[in-house]
């Protein structure tokens, strides 16, 4: 095979985006230009561009207009993103309001007492809080 003919090695999915949340963690903030700088070279400016796009777009990442760029921030700290994803992934799963009361009570259904016991304890202080303002 002639080096003409060798395709570039793509990378796994979502690798690109843990790859940015993990060097967003690091250095706080950074341009594209600035992420491209610490990532692969071969990895196209749009390349990167679209992946801090796409984490804007899923709520991990806010960005900030500094000139004529972009400057990205994490959200939250790195070690709440896994959590993040999952809690945005639930939110998709209830947005149809016909299915929200069949899609929790098949989730609740599935947890293990331990994880019950947390889910109660996390819902007590907010029901307290809708009582006490008569809702």
């Amino acid at each position: 095979m002639s080096v003409s003919e060798v395709k570039p090695v793509r990378r796994a999915s979502g690798q690109l985006e843990a790859s940015l949340v993990q060097l967003l963690g690091e250095h706080r903030e950074l341009s594209v230009s600035e992420a491209r700088a610490h990532l692969d070279a071969e990895l196209a400016h749009t390349t990167v561009m679209t992946a801090l796009v796409r984490l804007h777009g899923k709520g991990l990442v806010e960005r900030e207009r500094r000139g004529r760029f972009f400057v990205y921030t994490l959200t939250a700290p790195v070690d709440e993103i896994p959590a993040l994803r999952a809690a945005m992934r639930m939110r998709t799963e209830l947005g149809e309001r016909d299915k929200r009361a069949d899609v929790l009570a098949s989730f609740v259904a599935a947890l293990d007492p331990e994880d019950e016991a947390t889910l109660r304890s996390l819902l007590s202080p907010a029901a307290r809080d809708l009582d006490e303002r008569g809702q």
